[in-house]
C-alpha cells in the first residue's frame, strides 16, 4: 500500500524479475475503466520475463485501494495518484520509468503527462486509449453524435455508423441529463453519470466498479487529446486491436502521423482480430518486445569492458 497525499492508502501489485537477474526499469500500468489489476496479471508475467519490474496500480476505488468506490474528490485526483506513486517507487529504488495504461488507464497517464511533464518519465505506452468523450476517435457513432457534430463544425454530419447491436453490450452509457446537472451544480458531481455494462452479481465477483460519477468520469476524460500527445517527448508505443469497439481503426496512426513529432521514437501496433479487452493478450507479446528493444543492454564483464578500453587507448 501507498499514501497518497490525502491519505488514502492506493494498492500497487508489484511483479518482480527473479533474484539475481537484470532490472532494467519499472513498468506502471493502470487498467481500464471498471475493472482493477486483477484482470492484468498477464501482462505483468510477460514483461518481468524481459527484466522489469511491473506495478500495477489499483484506481483509488478500485480493487484493493480506499477510496469510494464510483467516484473521486476532485477531477484530476488520479493524476495526482500516480505522481504520489511515481515519489513512492522513486525513494525506495530509482529505476528507468515508463507509464502506461489500457483504456481509460491509458487516458489518465495521458493527463498525468499534460499536468506534471516527463522529467520523471523514460517511456510511455498507450493500449487501446478510450479517448470517448470527442467525435474524432471513435469507430461508432453514439444517439448525440449528429447534433455534436453540427455544434462542433456547423455543418450537417456527412454519414452515420451507429454500432452494432452485439457491441453494444461492451459500450458504457451515458445519462446526459444527469451529467447536465451536474455539469450546472458541483454539488451533484459525486451522482452516477455514466455506467458500464454488466451485472451487479458478476461485478461484485470480479471487484468491478459499474457506475461512474461526474468527478471520476471526467478525470478519466481528455478533450484536447491532440495537444497532450504533441508534448510527448519519450519513446512511446500505441497498441490497438483492429475490432476495437471504441476507437477507429485508423485513430493510432493518425495520431502518430499528426500529432507526434515526426522525430520521436514512436511505434504504432494495429493487432488483427483482437477487440478492445482481447487487445490485452496481444499487448502481452508486442510490449516486451518493444521494452527490450530499447532498455535492455547486455552487462559487460569486467573481462570484455577492460578488452574494450584497451582498444580505444
Amino acid at each position: 500500500m501507498i499514501s497518497a497525499r490525502d491519505g488514502a492508502q492506493l494498492a500497487c501489485h508489484c511483479y518482480f524479475p527473479e533474484t539475481g537477474s537484470n532490472t532494467y526499469g519499472r513498468l506502471l500500468f493502470l487498467h481500464g475503466g471498471s475493472f482493477n489489476s486483477r484482470r492484468y496479471a498477464n501482462i505483468a508475467k510477460a514483461c518481468v520475463k524481459t527484466g522489469f519490474e511491473v506495478v500495477l496500480c489499483d484506481l483509488r476505488g478500485h480493487g484493493s485501494s480506499e477510496g469510494t468506490p464510483g467516484t473521486c474528490d476532485y477531477v484530476g485526483q488520479l493524476e495526482d495518484d500516480i505522481s504520489d506513486t511515481i515519489s513512492w517507487f522513486e525513494q525506495k529504488q530509482p529505476l528507468p520509468l515508463i507509464l502506461g495504461g489500457h483504456s481509460s488507464g491509458s487516458v489518465v497517464c495521458l493527463r498525468y503527462i499534460v499536468k506534471y511533464g516527463q522529467d520523471k518519465l523514460s517511456g510511455c505506452y498507450f493500449i487501446a486509449p478510450a479517448i470517448s468523450n470527442t467525435l474524432e476517435p471513435l469507430r461508432f457513432d453514439g444517439p448525440t453524435s449528429k447534433r455534436s457534430f453540427l455544434m462542433n463544425y456547423w455543418r450537417k454530419k456527412p454519414s452515420f455508423h451507429p454500432a452494432p447491436k452485439p457491441t453494444l453490450k461492451h459500450i458504457p452509457k451515458m445519462n446526459n441529463g444527469k451529467f447536465l446537472l451536474a455539469l450546472a451544480l458541483p454539488l451533484l458531481r459525486h451522482r452516477t453519470v455514466m455506467s458500464f455494462p454488466g451485472s451487479a452479481k458478476m461485478a461484485a465477483l470480479e471487484g468491478r466498479v459499474l457506475n461512474y460519477s461526474f468527478n471520476l468520469m471526467a478525470s478519466v476524460s481528455i478533450p484536447k487529446y491532440s495537444k497532450a500527445f504533441r508534448q510527448i517527448n519519450v519513446p512511446i508505443a500505441l497498441i490497438c486491436g483492429e475490432l476495437d469497439e471504441i476507437l477507429h481503426p485508423s485513430f493510432l496512426t493518425t495520431v502518430a502521423q499528426w500529432h507526434l513529432s515526426p522525430t520521436l521514437d514512436k511505434e504504432v501496433h494495429m493487432l488483427a482480430k483482437l477487440n478492445h479487452m482481447s487487445i490485452l493478450s496481444g499487448a502481452a507479446r508486442v510490449l516486451p518486445q518493444w521494452l527490450a528493444q530499447r532498455w535492455t543492454k547486455p552487462v559487460m564483464t569486467q573481462a570484455q569492458d577492460e578488452y574494450l578500453v584497451g582498444q580505444t587507448e
